[in-house]
């Protein structure tokens, strides 16, 4: 029987110290990548708090110049308003402080953190401002009345107002926000269009339409213009108005009127397009089922779709409402709306209805009771106040940020 050998020993006294080498390998690159990622995060998180700061917050303390500057021009009681000139007088009670810098314009500032300050300025149109580097800055960010660009529409109807909003560091207050030792972070540059609505109808009526013999007044239709306005105003040459039946009447001032000069279109009668005038709604319905019920009051409804009111759906409340197609308020519905209701297309009004203010119809109308009285009244009080409250200006575009560009 052979022996057994023994395995012969392998010597590995020079591979000592491999393991830990290759821990300490392993270490220095999983904290390297640990470290890296930290600085790659915190780099990134530097890189978005840096645009927030001069991005995002100056862009929205310039948006709030803009609103500013809409609630200035509404505040005025000449209107509308043909030059925009803040006030500044501590010296009267109650101070008027409209801005902190009259020669800019409307400028405010606000303290964010620390030293952190934001700040918008809405510059005003001064054409003699002694200071010739201030003016031909002021000349590129100024607010504009561009009336006549947008139709020759009488002066201050339409406004484009400019905001600069910044976000700056204040170190010495001493001394101006954008000069040493204090520096500006971010500035942004915003604009928008605000527009008055005319809500001027084509004649002093309770109904305009635009062919007399699109008019009918059936069995208990009553039209009143009272001693203020026509019973219904219509173009001259384009056929008899209607009216027949038990109860039937057309009254006024006189009860009907027809003239040669006749304009029914959205901008005679609201002063802006049917686009504008959606964009400056404070409700569109692209449904029926979206149409508010009742109008809140004096509010703008725009109707891209034809409606058929009834008694679950009543037209009803104060306001202005634009119907883009026609239009029928059925018997029962019990409407009962004031203001001005402007219909393009066909509108029939069944009973029991009252309807104050003033109606528009670019198609034809149609006005007919049954067991009670359709009717349509036209009310001089009911519009202007109507001007006074939904007339004023409004953000007739969105909001953008327009490169600066000269005027």
């Amino acid at each position: 029987m052979r022996p057994t050998r023994l395995p012969v020993p392998i010597d590995r006294e020079g591979e000592r110290g491999v393991a830990l080498i290759l821990a300490l390998f392993f270490t220095i690159i999983v904290v390297g990548i640990t470290v890296t990622g930290s600085l790659i995060l915190r780099s990134h998180q530097t890189l978005t708090k840096t645009n927030f700061v001069s991005r995002g917050q100056a862009v929205q303390f310039s948006r709030s110049g803009l609103i500013e500057a809409l609630g200035w021009l509404r505040k005025q009681t000449a209107q509308p308003v043909t030059a925009i000139n803040p006030q500044l007088d501590t010296g009267v009670s109650p101070p008027i402080i409209d801005t902190t810098e009259p020669d800019v314009g409307i400028v405010r500032e606000f303290q964010i953190t620390n030293s952190i300050w934001g700040r918008y300025e809405v510059w005003k149109r001064w054409d003699a401002d002694p200071d010739s580097e201030r003016l031909a800055w002021r000349q590129q960010f100024q607010c504009l009345d561009i009336s006549s660009q947008r139709g020759n529409l009488s002066p201050g109807s339409v406004w484009r107002l400019r905001s600069m909003g910044y976000v700056f560091r204040r170190v010495d207050e001493n001394v101006p926000f954008n000069e040493a030792p204090n520096q500006v972070l971010g500035q942004e540059l915003t604009e928008v269009e605000s527009r008055r609505l005319a809500l001027q109808p084509p004649g002093q009526a309770a109904v305009c339409v635009r062919n007399g013999s699109g008019a009918k007044v059936y069995t208990k239709g009553r039209v009143v213009g009272g001693s203020l306005g026509a019973g219904i105003y219509y173009k001259s040459g384009t056929g008899s108005i209607t009216v027949s039946g038990t109860g039937a009447s057309c009254t006024g001032t006189p009860g009907q009127s027809a003239t040669a000069t006749y304009d029914d279109g959205f901008e005679a009668v609201f002063g802006v397009s049917e686009d504008e005038l959606t964009t400056m709604a404070d409700y569109v319905a692209n449904s029926a089922s979206e149409f508010p019920s009742p109008v809140p009051m004096n509010a703008v409804v725009v109707s891209k779709v034809g409606m058929s009111f009834t008694a679950a759906q009543p037209l009803s409340g104060t306001g202005v409402v634009a119907v883009i197609g026609n239009t029928t308020i059925n018997s029962g519905s019990y409407s009962a709306f004031s203001g001005l209701l402007y219909v393009r297309g066909n509108l029939t009004v069944r009973e029991p209805c009252e309807l104050q203010g003033a109606v528009v119809v670019t198609g034809t109308i149609t006005i007919q009771g049954a067991s009670d009285f359709a009717t349509v009244t036209y009310d001089d009080t009911i519009l202007e106040s109507l001007r006074q409250e939904v007339g004023t200006y409004r953000l007739s575009s969105a909001m953008s940020r327009p490169l600066a560009r000269d005027q």
